[in-house]
């Protein structure tokens, strides 16, 4: 199933950060510009990608759970995720002609 480039840029900083990141590093270095969504709706929307991600098997979310909702604080990335994200870079890396 194809990622959304929210969804990449979240794997990208957990490697650029060591494998793991906080939730409010990723609220506020995401250029919200990129987004349609403001304010409130932005975080609803990083929120659900990183619940899709955690759902797929590619990232581990840490928090606190209630019975209506999941808080996210930190998120680490998992051997899956990290596979995952290098072959997205393969596809982005250019290839040169070479005979």
């Amino acid at each position: 199933m194809p990622l959304s480039k929210l969804q990449h840029y979240i794997l990208e900083e957990c490697v650029v950060r060591g494998g793991s990141i906080s939730r409010r590093i990723l609220d506020s270095n995401y250029p919200a510009s990129r987004s349609r969504a403001r304010g409130e709706n932005f975080k609803k929307i990083i929120t659900q990608s990183i619940e899709r991600l955690i759902d797929r098997g590619l990232l581990v979310g840490y928090g606190m759970k209630t019975k209506e909702k999941l808080f996210i604080d930190r998120v680490r990335l998992t051997p899956s995720g990290r596979q995952r994200l290098e072959i997205i870079r393969r596809r982005k890396q250019p290839r040169l002609p070479i005979k």
